[in-house]
């Protein structure tokens, strides 16, 4: 009976957790093979690439797409209008808008080692 309430426990905790799952938070690499951390702070979305912030308070606009917030470009020091779209689950288009032109950058999604996600199935599998 103690396994089955464990196993019952755990099991409840990895639906909940892939329920509460956001498809942009988590680490995207650029083509530079910078790796860019997105996530939430105070309801709005925010990236840093080498721990340095780079987006702030993208707001959701739909499961797929982000908006209103701004990007800082170390390089010019000034801020731009940004725009994410999901084009799939690990893909990432990211448009800077500057005026009429602008900039578009791709984020590949750093997916987790197959030994760490199948450790969860392993425990699992150990408590039956």
């Amino acid at each position: 009976m103690r396994k089955f309430i464990t196993l019952l426990s755990l099991a409840l905790g990895l639906v909940l957790q892939a329920q509460k799952k956001d498809n942009f938070v988590g680490n995207w690499t650029a083509n530079d093979g910078s790796v860019i951390t997105i996530y939430i702070q105070d309801s709005s979305y925010h990236a840093k690439i080498n721990d340095k912030v780079v987006l702030i308070q993208m707001e959701k606009k739909s499961d797929t797409q982000l908006y209103g917030g701004t990007y800082y470009d170390e390089k010019s020091k000034t801020e731009y209008e940004a725009k994410l779209k999901l084009t799939d689950s690990n893909t990432i288009l990211l448009r800077i808008l500057n005026g009429l032109s602008g900039k578009r950058m791709v984020w590949r999604r750093i997916l987790i080692n197959p030994e760490e996600k199948n450790s969860k199935l392993t425990l699992l599998q150990r408590l039956n």
